[in-house]
């Protein structure tokens, strides 16, 4: 019993040491007094992309004739999240090895 309660402290108090510094840091903002007027920094979910017109065709062409796979990936020990793989190729197996090689430790099955 003593075990286990020494792992279940080792882990709260690994927890408790990775969540102190970023409560330290939200309450002093003087931390962050050197970055307060930089107005030049742009998140990149922010940012647009640009697209060009051939990479454009290139995605249409791959959409059109392309094979089609869901990725099954473990995201937690229970849970899988799933998303989509098109990739062309000579042959089916080979469009599924790319796509295999894209998402290692996957499942890859054919679209329905």
């Amino acid at each position: 019993m003593s075990r286990k309660f020494a792992s279940l402290a080792a882990v709260a108090l690994a927890g408790a040491v990775l969540i102190m510094p970023v409560k330290a840091g939200a309450m002093s903002p003087a931390g962050f007094s050197r970055i307060d007027n930089l107005s030049t920094i742009q998140l990149v979910q922010d940012k647009k992309k640009t697209e060009t017109v051939k990479q454009k065709v290139k995605r249409a062409w791959r959409n059109l004739t392309g094979y089609k796979f869901d990725v099954a990936c473990p995201a937690f020990p229970f849970a899988l999240s799933v998303s989509k793989c098109t990739a062309t190729g000579k042959n089916r197996e080979d469009a599924r090895a790319k796509c295999q090689s894209q998402h290692p430790f996957c499942e890859i099955r054919n679209a329905r």
